[in-house]
């Protein structure tokens, strides 16, 4: 059997953005919902692994062919590559009637907190693992600079307890729904989201405040720097356009 997962859902209401589809924050809580629970049918879940072992997201990109609408039928579906060293891709996809709608991929690795070092993943699959070759996303993870010394500064978010996760730091997809309040819904709307990149740099907590800052890269995307107060970069985004 081919190790990809997949179930079918129609598109909540709470999922939904104020255009009545799903909102880019929540595809991001899919992909982390579905993989952590192909993890757990692994036996591969944080609790499996052992004490001290947290799985880590390193960076995930989302391309948007189509935006699922509100009780829209789908199906999301997701796979881990082949791991060779301490990090390897998890892909996943979004299907609706007409094809894949959305697909992403995230680059995980699975941390000691006890010595800090990444553990080799391709040790934790066993020999007889079947691995779906399939790729979700054919481009390559955004590079982004973390230098924002002349960059404008579009608000700042301090973080909630809402926004916290069992390592007790601010969990993956609470970066992108802080990024998103800054924007307005006619900002959104009238210029939506096709490929959004996102690279996790430095762990926040609760009670920190993120400065957000943008500058606009040479072929129109907009880049965003989230950091700390003590100038620490915690996250960087990179968000395409229509």
């Amino acid at each position: 059997m081919k190790n990809r997962f997949e179930r079918e859902l129609l598109v909540p209401l709470s999922h939904c953005d104020n255009t009545s589809c799903l909102s880019v924050p929540f595809m991001f809580n899919l992909f982390m919902d579905i993989a952590t629970d192909h993890a757990e049918q692994l036996h591969l879940s944080s609790k499996d692994l052992g004490e001290n072992m947290f799985w880590l997201a390193v960076r995930t990109k989302i391309e948007i062919n189509r935006y699922p609408k509100m009780c829209e039928k789908v199906t999301v579906s997701t796979w881990p590559e082949k791991a060779v060293r301490v990090r390897a891709n998890r892909h996943y996809a979004i299907n609706d009637s007409e094809g894949v709608a959305i697909a992403g991929k995230t680059e995980w690795a699975v941390i000691d907190t006890s010595s800090g070092k990444l553990q080799r993943l391709g040790e934790l699959y066993g020999a007889d693992f079947e691995f779906c070759e399939d790729i979700s996303c054919e481009k390559n993870y955004a590079r982004i600079s973390d230098n924002f010394e002349n960059a404008k500064t579009v608000g700042e978010y301090t973080i909630k307890s809402t926004d916290i996760d069992v390592g007790q730091h601010m969990n993956n997809a609470s970066y992108v729904r802080a990024l998103f309040s800054l924007f307005s819904c006619k900002e959104l709307n009238k210029h939506p989201i096709k490929e959004i990149d996102i690279s996790y740099k430095a762990q926040s907590f609760e009670g920190e405040t993120l400065n957000v800052k943008v500058r606009e890269a040479e072929d129109g995307a907009f880049e965003y720097g989230m950091i700390k107060e003590d100038g620490t970069v915690s996250a960087l985004v990179r968000i395409v356009r229509e």
